[in-house]
Protein backbone atom coordinates (compact mmCIF):
# COMPACT_ATOMS: atom_id res chain seq x y z
CA UNK A 1 0.00 0.00 0.00
CA UNK A 2 1.41 3.45 -0.96
CA UNK A 3 2.28 5.90 1.78
CA UNK A 4 -0.57 8.19 1.10
CA UNK A 5 -3.25 5.64 0.95
CA UNK A 6 -2.00 4.35 4.57
CA UNK A 7 -2.44 8.21 5.68
CA UNK A 8 -5.96 8.19 4.47
CA UNK A 9 -6.24 4.63 6.41
CA UNK A 10 -4.61 5.90 9.54
CA UNK A 11 -7.10 8.98 9.31
CA UNK A 12 -10.20 6.22 8.90
CA UNK A 13 -8.75 4.01 11.64
CA UNK A 14 -8.89 7.00 13.89
CA UNK A 15 -12.61 7.84 13.12
CA UNK A 16 -13.55 4.87 14.04
CA UNK A 17 -11.66 4.63 17.36
CA UNK A 18 -13.17 8.02 17.81
CA UNK A 19 -17.00 7.43 16.99
CA UNK A 20 -17.63 5.16 20.48
CA UNK A 21 -15.78 7.34 22.33
CA UNK A 22 -17.87 10.14 21.06
CA UNK A 23 -21.16 8.22 21.80
CA UNK A 24 -23.46 10.33 23.94
CA UNK A 25 -21.57 13.59 23.87
CA UNK A 26 -24.24 15.05 20.62
CA UNK A 27 -21.83 15.24 18.48
CA UNK A 28 -20.40 12.76 15.61
CA UNK A 29 -17.14 12.45 14.39
CA UNK A 30 -17.44 14.92 11.33
CA UNK A 31 -18.03 17.41 13.79
CA UNK A 32 -14.53 17.46 16.11
CA UNK A 33 -12.65 19.69 13.64
CA UNK A 34 -15.05 22.20 13.75
CA UNK A 35 -15.44 22.17 17.81
CA UNK A 36 -11.64 22.33 17.77
CA UNK A 37 -11.29 25.62 15.52
CA UNK A 38 -14.39 27.09 17.06
CA UNK A 39 -13.57 26.73 20.54
CA UNK A 40 -9.97 28.14 19.18
CA UNK A 41 -11.05 30.22 16.81
CA UNK A 42 -14.35 31.88 18.32
CA UNK A 43 -16.19 34.37 15.92
CA UNK A 44 -14.82 33.88 13.13
CA UNK A 45 -16.62 33.79 9.93
CA UNK A 46 -18.57 30.54 7.84
CA UNK A 47 -16.12 31.46 5.08
CA UNK A 48 -13.14 31.42 7.58
CA UNK A 49 -14.04 27.99 9.06
CA UNK A 50 -14.95 26.29 5.45
CA UNK A 51 -11.56 27.68 4.44
CA UNK A 52 -9.72 26.42 7.52
CA UNK A 53 -10.96 23.18 7.17
CA UNK A 54 -11.09 22.71 3.96
CA UNK A 55 -14.44 21.92 3.30
CA UNK A 56 -17.05 23.28 1.11
CA UNK A 57 -19.48 26.27 2.05
CA UNK A 58 -22.20 24.11 2.21
CA UNK A 59 -21.33 21.28 4.37
CA UNK A 60 -19.96 23.52 6.54
CA UNK A 61 -23.16 25.64 6.53
CA UNK A 62 -25.15 21.66 7.39
CA UNK A 63 -22.95 20.95 10.14
CA UNK A 64 -23.20 24.38 11.99
CA UNK A 65 -26.83 23.91 11.40
CA UNK A 66 -26.44 20.96 13.84
CA UNK A 67 -23.79 21.82 16.24
CA UNK A 68 -26.02 24.65 16.85
CA UNK A 69 -29.42 22.75 17.38
CA UNK A 70 -27.48 20.02 19.67
CA UNK A 71 -26.32 23.77 21.28
CA UNK A 72 -22.66 23.50 20.76
CA UNK A 73 -22.51 26.79 18.92
CA UNK A 74 -24.21 29.98 18.19
CA UNK A 75 -23.34 31.89 15.00
CA UNK A 76 -24.71 36.00 14.87
CA UNK A 77 -24.41 38.15 12.18
CA UNK A 78 -21.76 40.38 11.71
CA UNK A 79 -21.98 44.00 12.70
CA UNK A 80 -20.64 45.51 9.70
CA UNK A 81 -21.77 42.79 7.36
CA UNK A 82 -25.13 41.24 7.87
CA UNK A 83 -24.82 38.65 5.21
CA UNK A 84 -21.73 36.82 6.89
CA UNK A 85 -22.39 34.64 10.08
CA UNK A 86 -19.62 34.85 12.75
CA UNK A 87 -19.81 31.23 14.75
CA UNK A 88 -18.91 31.12 18.83
CA UNK A 89 -18.32 27.97 20.56
CA UNK A 90 -20.66 28.02 23.75
CA UNK A 91 -20.22 26.59 26.88
CA UNK A 92 -21.26 23.20 26.18
CA UNK A 93 -18.68 22.94 23.30
CA UNK A 94 -15.88 24.59 25.85
CA UNK A 95 -16.65 22.02 28.29
CA UNK A 96 -16.24 19.30 25.70
CA UNK A 97 -12.82 20.57 24.37
CA UNK A 98 -10.62 19.04 27.08
CA UNK A 99 -12.42 15.38 26.54
CA UNK A 100 -11.77 15.94 22.76
CA UNK A 101 -7.89 17.22 23.81
CA UNK A 102 -7.77 14.62 25.40
CA UNK A 103 -8.68 11.89 22.67
CA UNK A 104 -6.23 13.67 20.59
CA UNK A 105 -3.33 13.02 22.84
CA UNK A 106 -4.57 9.32 23.14
CA UNK A 107 -4.74 8.72 19.90
CA UNK A 108 -1.33 10.31 18.95
CA UNK A 109 0.25 7.94 21.52
CA UNK A 110 -1.49 5.16 19.81
CA UNK A 111 -0.47 5.73 16.35
CA UNK A 112 3.37 6.40 17.59
CA UNK A 113 3.49 3.88 20.05
CA UNK A 114 7.13 2.52 19.62
CA UNK A 115 8.56 5.90 18.08
CA UNK A 116 11.58 7.47 20.15
CA UNK A 117 11.08 11.05 20.96
CA UNK A 118 12.77 12.16 17.87
CA UNK A 119 10.84 9.72 15.22
CA UNK A 120 8.11 11.46 17.06
CA UNK A 121 9.11 14.97 16.35
CA UNK A 122 10.38 14.00 12.68
CA UNK A 123 7.18 12.44 12.23
CA UNK A 124 5.42 15.49 13.35
CA UNK A 125 7.89 17.73 11.15
CA UNK A 126 7.03 15.66 7.85
CA UNK A 127 3.53 15.27 8.31
CA UNK A 128 3.69 19.46 8.84
CA UNK A 129 5.51 19.54 5.40
CA UNK A 130 3.23 17.48 3.72
CA UNK A 131 0.32 19.51 4.86
CA UNK A 132 1.88 22.79 4.03
CA UNK A 133 2.29 21.59 0.42
CA UNK A 134 -0.89 20.19 0.22
CA UNK A 135 -2.61 23.70 1.41
CA UNK A 136 -0.42 25.99 -1.30
CA UNK A 137 -1.26 23.78 -3.92
CA UNK A 138 -5.25 23.83 -2.84
CA UNK A 139 -4.60 27.81 -2.72
CA UNK A 140 -3.29 27.74 -5.82
CA UNK A 141 -6.13 26.04 -7.54
CA UNK A 142 -8.86 27.71 -5.99
CA UNK A 143 -7.03 31.46 -6.71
Amino acid sequence: MHALNKMNSIVRYGNQWRAPRLEGTGINVPDRPYLFYICRHPGESQDAISSALCVNKSSVTRRLSYLEKEGYVTRKSDESDRRVLLVYPTEKAMALLPVLQEMSREWNAIITAGFSEEEIATFSELITRAFTNARQKAKEITE
